[in-house]
């Protein structure tokens, strides 16, 4: 082959590793910003879901009003250095001033940054709370459509029994409704969907939002909504199982095979070092 052939086939060669390399780096760029944005909207959405709580829950509430004074945070820490002291005074402990301090100082870090992670968590879990027990509000929605309630008049009517369903939801539909009665229904759900950063809660207000634009049957959408977020769920579980399973033989190879293996070949290894 001349050396014509072999700078072409490198030229070539070389300009589509050139061309794919830079195409999986612009796809890497598009899937870090369209997570970054994802991750942002959902933040803007807890936040939202958090004030919104924070008004009907005093753990929320405490931890918020707590997050916001720097002051009572280290007068917290000091409190807990007091409480040691006193303790290593009372029943001569013989605790060192150097711990003591380390103590000190690892209680007002404590302070200063759980309660912010605490008040996440809580607003998480109940956020996920509320998207698993959807499906029973859309089916109680659904028989008040059914029976010949607007949905304006269903959701009203539920709001008095939502409380039993879940008490985490009824801030949000007390918000939805005094919405209503302003802005519309549609701009109602619009502002339930950024509030709640919930797949179940978008899923629901794109459907009732379908029904009131073109008018199409509500009873059975609803129903087939329910049906669809039951069946999510369940994959969700089936999912967890399936990766339970592979994570389980990690452990189960380290304590069991590797023994097994251990008590088959010992007797032989046994017999070939006392040949030796």
């Amino acid at each position: 082959m001349s050396p014509l052939l072999y700078v072409v086939f490198i030229i070539v060669f070389g300009s589509l590793f050139y061309i794919l390399l830079k195409r999986q780096f612009l796809l890497k760029s598009q899937k870090a910003f369209i997570d970054y944005a994802y991750k942002k909207d959902t933040k803007a959405k807890i936040n939202n879901a958090q004030e919104i709580l924070e008004k009907s829950d005093p753990v929320l509430s405490y931890l918020s009003k707590m997050d916001k004074n720097v002051v009572s945070k280290i007068l917290y820490g000091i409190l807990v250095f007091i409480f040691f002291y006193v303790i290593d005074i009372l029943f001569n402990l013989k605790i060192s001033q150097s711990t003591l301090g380390i103590i000190g100082i690892l209680a007002i870090i404590f302070f200063v940054l759980a309660p912010s992670y605490i008040a996440k968590y809580i607003v998480q879990s109940r956020v996920t709370k509320i998207g698993k027990d959807i499906p029973m509000f859309v089916d109680l929605l659904a028989i008040c459509v059914q029976s010949g309630m607007s949905i304006e008049q269903a959701i009203v009517f539920l709001q008095g029994s939502i409380e039993q369903v879940n008490k985490a939801f009824l801030p949000f539909l007390n918000k939805l409704i005094a919405k209503t009665e302003v802005s519309g229904l549609e701009v109602a759900l619009d502002e339930l969907q950024k509030e709640l950063p919930s797949q179940e809660i978008s899923m629901l207000c794109a459907t009732l939002k379908q029904s009131l634009k073109y008018g199409s049957g509500i009873y059975d959408s609803l129903m087939n909504l329910s049906a669809e977020i039951r069946e999510s769920e369940l994959l969700k579980v089936e999912e967890i199982i399936g990766k339970l399973a592979a994570k389980m033989s990690v452990p189960l190879i380290l304590f069991f095979m590797f023994p097994v293996i251990i008590v088959i070949a010992a007797p032989g290894v046994m017999r070939v070092m006392n040949n030796f």
